[in-house]
């Protein structure tokens, strides 16, 4: 699909909510990580969604000469917005940990779908890269989901 008949404009506008909202999130469990380790690995990735959100921003403006508005109203991945007492508990942390996996997935199909309805090349490729850092970031949700698991697990054993 060439991408005059493809809505990119509202595409791109989906995409930076999504990575506001993610930026948003990994900032709010950087914050109540439990070991400065976590916390800085965790402030990596909320840095790495805001370079996303910056990039697909200037590629907006590029595009239709106008800087791109968040609109307040929009929510991509209700799960994600969540309170900072959500990251105390284990259970709940768990829960939020597979959220986020779900939701790099998620991205990183949007982003492998996006390729195949832009025709340029710099377009096709910008898309390819933020899907394998979304898989990235998947990889490393599912490791953190996998300690946490332990530990648990290890605490309900004692």
């Amino acid at each position: 699909m060439s991408e005059s008949k493809f809505d990119l404009k509202n595409a791109l506008a989906y995409a930076i909510h999504a990575e506001i909202q993610a930026n948003e999130f990994y900032k709010t469990w950087a914050e109540n990580a439990r070991t400065p380790a976590l916390k800085k690995e965790i402030s990596e990735l909320a840095d790495w969604e805001d370079t996303h959100k910056k990039t697909l921003s200037k590629y907006y403006q590029e595009l239709f000469g106008e800087p791109f508005t968040p609109d307040p109203n929009v929510t991509v991945d209700p799960a994600l917005r969540v309170q900072a007492d959500e990251f105390k508990d284990y259970y709940s942390l768990l829960r939020l940990i597979s959220t986020a996996y779900l939701s790099e997935m998620r991205a990183a199909e949007f982003y492998e779908k996006l390729v195949e309805e832009v025709d340029s090349q710099e377009t096709k490729a910008m898309f390819n890269d933020l899907a394998k850092m979304e898989r990235g970031h998947m990889d490393f949700v599912k490791k953190r989901y996998d300690e946490l698991r332990g530990e648990l697990e290890g605490r309900l054993m004692l």
